[in-house]
């Protein structure tokens, strides 16, 4: 798996290419530390899987940067970002920028690792403790039963691909009801 981490801070980008290659001769993670960067590697790179930005880095100008990074490749990659604990709002936003992930700083280096991985593989993450926020899963209106389904597989941790086989539904549908 090859992936692209644009991460403002040089010692977090050492950190995270350490322990995510650990003990992984099958992962390659490139690092820069701008977004203009991110570009220019993602351009040279045809192999990518996964590509993070950091909502800190130095030229990341949120949704924007997202936009200029996704319209710069010449076939789509996956695109997660990395930041701090984000409000229901943010990350609504987000995802309906097609991001394919949110990556928390407070996340351990395994989960990190799991949820590159799941995006990889064409899911989308989002941490469960963002989802269990109360506000995220009342908001304005109820849920629907399927959409409580749903949301209760993500919360056990399970796939779109484990969610859609458990309640006899295609991903299509699963993805519908996020």
């Amino acid at each position: 798996m090859n992936i692209l981490i644009g991460y403002g801070n040089s010692l977090c980008r050492d950190f995270v290419q350490n322990h995510l290659t650990s003990g992984d001769s099958s992962m390659t993670i490139v690092t820069v530390g701008t977004v203009k960067e991110s570009i220019e590697v993602a351009k040279d790179n045809m192999h990518l899987d996964v590509i993070g930005l950091d909502l800190k880095m130095p030229d990341m100008e949120g949704l924007d940067s997202l936009a200029k990074v996704r319209n710069s490749l010449f076939y789509p990659i996956p695109i997660a970002l990395i930041g701090p604990a984000a409000n229901r709002r943010a990350i609504r936003d987000m995802l309906l920028a097609q991001v394919a992930g949110y990556l928390t700083y407070s996340m351990s280096p395994a989960a990190t690792l799991s949820a590159i991985k799941l995006i990889a593989d064409g899911e989308i993450f989002v941490p469960a403790d963002i989802l269990a926020d109360e506000d995220m899963m009342v908001g304005k209106r109820h849920l629907t039963g399927r959409e409580h389904d749903v949301l209760s597989g993500l919360l056990a941790g399970s796939s779109n691909k484990e969610i859609a086989r458990s309640l006899n539904l295609s991903e299509v549908t699963i993805k519908h009801h996020l």
